[in-house]
């Protein structure tokens, strides 16, 4: 079994930058929701636009591909950050896609009664 995991880089245009790993590869937002790193990175970073998604995917043994469930990211975390550089884990798949924010969106003050 290999198991298919990404290393994600979030970069904001206020200079803020978040790395952690994940399970499978996400494409969009919908596939870093989950994790607690993405979303401490919004809770740290409340008036960002935009977030730039960089995703390195990389394959950890051999034979049919599962995506990484969380109990093997956090042990793949634990090894530390030079983890994706050992001889076990190939390099799989790379990609970028930005994230748009709701918080560039002009909203009318509401008046109060």
């Amino acid at each position: 079994m290999a198991v298919l995991f990404s290393h994600i880089t979030l970069s904001a245009e206020n200079g803020s930058t978040e790395t952690f790993l994940c399970g499978g590869i996400p494409e969009n937002e919908s596939g870093l929701e989950n994790w607690t790193a993405y979303q401490n990175f919004l809770e740290d970073n409340p008036e960002i636009e935009s977030i730039d998604v960089e995703v390195r995917s990389f394959l950890y043994g051999d034979g049919e591909v599962v995506d990484a469930n969380e109990y093997e990211v956090a042990y793949f975390t634990k090894r530390g950050p030079d983890f994706i550089e050992r001889s076990t884990v190939k390099p799989y798949d790379e990609s970028n896609f930005i994230i748009l924010t709701d918080n560039d969106i002009d909203e009318e003050p509401q008046m109060e009664m």
